[in-house]
Parts: structure tokens; C-alpha cells; sequence
């Protein structure tokens, strides 16, 4: 291996010069991916950028470092600088899907392989043999969406309350109020809680599915904030706050903040922070995070956490548990429904068992929301708490600690001004999954290697 080259290949910043919508950003954005994941793609990149300037054959790129690759390409500036700075002009060569090339690329990936190999170990599988970020939670697609199974189910139930009710009609004129009603009720509160013990269990049940060496496992702090509030002003509140905490940013006696130290800054999510502060001068905080709050570097955790959401909410796992929960929960309302139905054709008092199916119904509608939100809210930071930080030294790392322990952990003099801007600000990312696209990440399939001249 060349030590020398590899070392320059590692020390070159594809986002110098900073800047708000720089390289690593822009490829987290368009293509949904978390800060870690792309971190660990563009570090494959250079791997295969290596491999690329070193040998005499042409190697292939994963579907992963392909998009890099691409992203690489349309930033002609950098990449020109970094084919100098390996000695070796890298084309990009586009598959045509005949045969010759088939076989050509074909050889190439196997010479890829076995050439990585020999130089750096052995290749990280959710860049190297998944065609995306999301494939690696294996997770088949279901073939009925949620929604229209909704409307189908409604339109079910409507149909079936008619056969029901000549079934049920003799059994309800015998049991009089309040027995029914107690009986329903505690049929109700039996089947939500036995519902939600098997909800927990099952989602995880699904997580442990996912890959070992899927992204889920090696988010950052923030991404896991923002899934246990869907709220992304949480997120900047904890990175204003380790500013503040490093004197970087004051907080003033008339509530007000300012930069008072330029350029001390340790993660690109506090280089944003510094550089809008700098830009709009001393100002009070709530004017402040509605500029954060509009900052591609934060929506890009929306974007890959709500993203994660829409795909897993889309798979077959997923449906199916929530086929169940839509079919007891409907089924306990279609048996009051018609116990309504009942009560109005016989002339009898329906005041309760009204209120009860109305309440019934607002219940059925938020628990089935809460269920497509449990995964982000409940299950991935339980996750964290219970298995993943457990085995990591996290004790002085103070953004863990803020996921942990929320607004506890917040600066004295910052939490007033938190209260006051959450009292006044309306978040935007508040839940998981409304402006993601379709693709998560779905990657080019065009190119099939590389050669240079």
C-alpha cells in the first residue's frame, strides 16, 4: 500500500471551503442519507478512488460510492484537484447494458473485491453490497399501502355492520345499561393494552432484522433527538446550547445572544450556528433558531429520520402489524357501532353508548397514528438506551448525555430562552416522515467502473 498517497487521499476535504450547502451536505440531502452514513461513504469513496489510481485494471464501484462518485463529478473544481493530487485522471465510464459490458463489469467487481481486500480488510456491507442506505434494514416493500388499505377497511366495516347487526341483535336486547357498557369499556381498555405490549414487542422484533452494520445502529445524537421529539428545534436548542457552553455564543442580561468568539467551532452543526449568528448580529433567540430552522445542515436530519420513517412504514413487517391493530380496533368499534344502531331502532336511551363510540373513534384514530410513529419516537431510542449505550463510554459526551436527559442537561442561563422561543416558534419538522421522497435514496445503476488514462 502506498502510506503516502493513501494519507493524502484521506486529508483531502471534499467541503473546503466551508460553506452552507457544501459537498457532504448536499449528498446527505439528495440522497436522504444520515451524518454517519455519509461520512462512511465518502471515506469508501476515497478507498475506491485509491484502488482506481493504483491499479492497472479497471475496478467498480457499489451502488453507494457511485453516487458519490456522481456528486464528486458535478463539483469540477474539487475533482479536478483531487485527480491531481492522486496522479491519475479517473473517467467515469457509464454501462451500456450489452452484453460485452455486462461481462467486462462483471470481472471488474470481482477484481474490486479481491483487490480492497488485500488493501484495506474487509468491505463494509452496507456500502459495498446494498444498493442504498435503506436495504440494509431488510424491509420488502408491501404490496398494499396503508391508506388505501384505510379506505378499505372503512368501507369493510360499513359493509359489515348490517350482517352484524341481525348476528348480534338477539344477544345485545338481553343485556341491559350499565352492564353493557361497563363490559364494552373494559373490553376496550383489555384489548389497547394487550395491543400495545404486543405492538412493542413486535416493532422490536423487526429492528433486530435489521443488518448489524445498518445505519440504525451508528446514529448521531441529534438524529436520535429529533426521532424521540420530532421536533427539530430540539435539536438546535442542544447546539446553540454546547456553544454557549464553550463561551463561544453569550447569553445577554436582556435575553437577547451574540457570537462573541469566530470560528471556534467543533462539528458542522455549530459552524452553522456561528456563521447565521455572525450574519444577523446580536438578536433574541427565537429569531434566531427561525433562521437554524430553515438550514439545510439541520433538515438533512429531518429529511433521512423522516425518510427512514416513510420506508419503514411502506414494508411488509410493518402492514402487517398494523393490519391487526386496524382490525380488533375496528372490529370493537363496528360492536358499539351497532349496539348505537340497536339502542336507535328500539327507541332506547343512546346518550352513553353515543359518547362512548365518539370517544371510541378519537382513540382508534390516535393510537393508529401513534403506531406509525412508535418505531421513531419509541422503539430506535429505547434501542439506544437500553443496548446501544450501555457498551460506549458516554459519560462526558454531552450531546448522548442531552439525548438521555433532555432540557436537564441545558445551560442556566439558556433555558429561559428556550421556554420563550418554544412558546413562539413553530417547529416545521415536527413529524416523521411528511417531506421525505419516495426514493429514499434510491441510487444510479448506470456506471459499472472506472478507468484512467
Amino acid at each position: 500500500m502506498n502510506t503516502e498517497l493513501w494519507d493524502k487521499i484521506v486529508q483531502f476535504d471534499f467541503d473546503n471551503p466551508p460553506s452552507e450547502y457544501g459537498f457532504s451536505t448536499r449528498l446527505a440531502n439528495e440522497n436522504y442519507w444520515t451524518k454517519d452514513f455519509t461520512e462512511k461513504a465518502i471515506l469508501e469513496y476515497k478507498k475506491f478512488m485509491y484502488l482506481a489510481a493504483t491499479s492497472e485494471f479497471m475496478v467498480s464501484p457499489s451502488e453507494t460510492i457511485d453516487i458519490v462518485w456522481h456528486q464528486h463529478l458535478i463539483f469540477t473544481q474539487s475533482y479536478q484537484e483531487f485527480c491531481d493530487l492522486i496522479g491519475k485522471q479517473i473517467q467515469h465510464i457509464p454501462s451500456t447494458h450489452n452484453k460485452e459490458d455486462f461481462s467486462k463489469f462483471k470481472q471488474a467487481k470481482e477484481r474490486t473485491i479481491k483487490f480492497y481486500e488485500n488493501t484495506f480488510g474487509t468491505q463494509p456491507s452496507d456500502i459495498w453490497e446494498f444498493e442504498g442506505m435503506y436495504e440494509s434494514l431488510n424491509l420488502n416493500k408491501a404490496k398494499l399501502k396503508l391508506r388505501t388499505f384505510i379506505i378499505i377497511g372503512i368501507l369493510s366495516v360499513i359493509i359489515l355492520i348490517a350482517p352484524f347487526y341481525l348476528l348480534l341483535k338477539p344477544i345485545y336486547i338481553t343485556i341491559d345499561n350499565p352492564d353493557f357498557l361497563l363490559y364494552f369499556i373494559g373490553l376496550v381498555v383489555i384489548s389497547v393494552i394487550i395491543l400495545e405490549i404486543y405492538n412493542k414487542d413486535k416493532l422490536k422484533i423487526i429492528t433486530r432484522s435489521f443488518d448489524k452494520n445498518s445505519f440504525i445502529y451508528s446514529l448521531q445524537p441529534f438524529e436520535l433527538v429529533y426521532l424521540q421529539t420530532q421536533q427539530l428545534s430540539k435539536v438546535i436548542n442542544g447546539a446553540v446550547n454546547e456553544l454557549i457552553d464553550d463561551e463561544t455564543i453569550k447569553v445577554n442580561t436582556d435575553n437577547t445572544v451574540k457570537l462573541v468568539i469566530r470560528g471556534e467551532t467543533k462539528s458542522s452543526e455549530q459552524l452553522q450556528v456561528a456563521t447565521t449568528l455572525s450574519e444577523i448580529g446580536k438578536t433574541a433567540y427565537p429569531i434566531l433558531l427561525t433562521h437554524l430552522l430553515r438550514k439545510p445542515i439541520f433538515w438533512n436530519i429531518v429529511n433521512a429520520m423522516e425518510a427512514f420513517k416513510k420506508y419503514f412504514i411502506k414494508s411488509k413487517k410493518f402492514s402487517q402489524l398494523f393490519y391487526l391493530n386496524f382490525g380488533i380496533l375496528s372490529t370493537l368499534l363496528m360492536l358499539g357501532s351497532i349496539r348505537l344502531i340497536t339502542g336507535i331502532l328500539r327507541e332506547k336511551p343512546i346518550i352513553h353508548i353515543g359518547i362512548v363510540v365518539i370517544i371510541l373513534t378519537i382513540i382508534i384514530i390516535y393510537y393508529l397514528n401513534r403506531l406509525t410513529n412508535m418505531i421513531c419516537m419509541h422503539t430506535i431510542p429505547n434501542l439506544y438506551k437500553t443496548h446501544i449505550l450501555p457498551a460506549k463510554d458516554i459519560e462526558n459526551d454531552w450531546q448522548w448525555n442531552y439525548f438521555l436527559f433532555g432540557s436537564a442537561v441545558l445551560t442556566t442561563t439558556f433555558i429561559p430562552l428556550v421556554n420563550y422561543a418554544d412558546r413562539n416558534n413553530n417547529d416545521g419538522g415536527s413529524s416523521c416522515g411528511s417531506s421525505s421522497s419516495s426514493s429514499c435514496g434510491s441510487s444510479c445503476s448506470s456506471c459499472g467502473g472506472c478507468g484512467g488514462d
